[in-house]
């Protein structure tokens, strides 16, 4: 079977090429969850953040937003010392926030899935809404972000099996 070319270095790639990339994600920290990954994948690869997964999941609680937002200095310090995380102080603190920003949309809009589905018509107001309304999300990562939740179609390559459908 042919997939994209990056899915193809282990399982765990592919059964997330497979399974996850490009699907339509749903539920408020489910999709906080995601930007946070795309958030600490930038600079990275994707398979260094899949393989650390797991810990971040319980590093951040299970990215329960509402938990999330309240975390502290000693917090931050600890997830520093976690080297089952990617331990970026930058990117620590921008989670935090971004928790706390998505915690105002939930209130504003209803839930983090309401917001992303008004976000303005064409990929790039997309990005630039998100690179706005986030801390440390640039285009790049908005646009990594707005594929993996299925927001607009992820790019497989012309010989993956997801393309010949």
């Amino acid at each position: 079977m042919n997939r994209c070319k990056w899915s193809e270095e282990s399982e765990m790639l592919q059964q997330y090429h497979d399974n996850e990339w490009g699907k339509w994600v749903v539920g408020d920290n489910k999709l906080f969850e995601c930007l946070t990954l795309e958030l600490f994948q930038s600079g990275l690869s994707w398979k260094t953040i899949l393989h650390k997964r797991e810990n971040f999941r319980k590093a951040f609680l299970e990215f329960e937003i509402k938990k999330v937002m309240l975390f502290e200095e000693e917090d931050i310090k600890q997830l520093l010392a976690d080297a089952g995380i990617v331990r970026h102080r930058k990117k620590i603190e921008a989670t935090i926030e971004n928790a706390k920003r998505v915690n105002d949309i939930v209130k504003k809009f209803g839930s983090f899935e309401v917001f992303l589905n008004e976000l303005p018509d064409g990929k790039e107001d997309k990005q630039k809404t998100l690179q706005k309304t986030f801390k440390h999300v640039g285009l790049t990562t908005a646009e990594s972000f707005l594929e993996a939740t299925g927001r607009i179609p992820a790019s497989h390559s012309e010989h993956c099996f997801v393309t010949i459908k």
